[in-house]
């Protein structure tokens, strides 16, 4: 029976040994993969922040052009509004409205009125 025992004895620290180096190796690959994953995360956290960075300057520049559309649409209807008054001013006094041209047929001539 001491034969027996004697080879579980050395065996064993043996074995142990070689667990330790095996565990070490995946310490190794673990911290490895965790720095590897560290970068990648800081990198895509860049990136993130860029892409943020980038919408906040189109979302001003896109606000600030529509200021000026709104501006120049109301540019565009006061003037609007002014030639309509304009024009409504004008009919009473316009020849061309109040005479009989415009009821008499034109030539066909291909010249224009």
């Amino acid at each position: 029976m001491s034969l027996h025992t004697a080879p579980d004895c050395c065996d064993a620290p043996v074995l142990h040994l070689y667990r330790r180096s095996e565990s070490g190796d995946d310490d190794d690959r673990r911290l490895k993969r965790r720095e590897k994953n560290r970068v990648a995360a800081q990198r895509s956290r860049k990136r993130q922040t860029q892409r943020a960075d980038e919408l906040h300057e189109a979302y001003e520049c896109l606000e600030q052009q529509n200021s000026l559309l709104k501006r120049e649409v109301q540019l565009l209807l006061e003037e609007q509004r002014s030639l309509a008054e304009a024009l409504k001013l004008h009919e009473p006094l316009c020849p061309v409205l109040n005479s009989n041209i415009l009821s008499t047929p034109r030539p066909t001539d291909g010249i224009p009125p």
